[in-house]
């Protein structure tokens, strides 16, 4: 079972401000605002058409004073989801965005050989971290959570040595 939260700030690039002379900051505001703007009507398209029912998922384009604000979840019977396409759809296409998704799939485990994981590591008991910045997908240890059964959840009598 796959089960997953994660947070966005879903934004285009901001690298044309890193040289930019002060004269010149209202017209690249502007031209990030449209960026923005398109970037979160061509990510709604997206999620029409590629997203699943199993990803339950809202972007605020304006919330106070931040703008591009996505959450999302996602409960699945197994890791196939759409929400490893949307990740790398955000990766592509939002090279500003950052955020997190963590996640537990307790089929995670080293018989499955997904893609990029570790040969010797079980998963299957772990939340995972993955984190979005600079354009890239990071996937990390949970620092907050540690194992899921015998810390979040009690060992299951079924999983235990000791069952009668």
């Amino acid at each position: 079972m796959l089960l997953g939260f994660g947070w966005c700030h879903l934004r285009s690039s901001r690298e044309a401000i890193r040289d930019a002379r002060l004269s010149e900051i209202d017209q690249i505001e502007a031209e990030i605002d449209a960026a923005d703007q398109k970037l979160w009507n061509e990510f709604r398209t997206w999620m029409e058409v590629s997203a699943e029912s199993f990803i339950q998922w809202q972007l605020c384009e304006s919330l106070n004073n931040e703008n591009g604000l996505l959450t999302w979840c996602v409960s699945r019977n197994h890791r196939t989801s759409a929400v490893w396409e949307m990740l790398d759809w955000i990766v592509t296409h939002g090279p500003g965005s950052y955020g997190l998704f963590y996640c537990h799939d307790d089929e995670d485990t080293r018989e499955r050989k997904y893609s990029g994981r570790h040969p010797q590591k079980d998963y299957d008991n772990v939340f995972r971290v993955h984190r979005l910045l600079h354009g890239e997908l990071t996937e990390l240890p949970d620092p907050f959570f540690g194992l899921v059964q015998g810390n979040i959840d009690p060992v299951h009598p079924y999983d235990r040595d000791d069952h009668e």
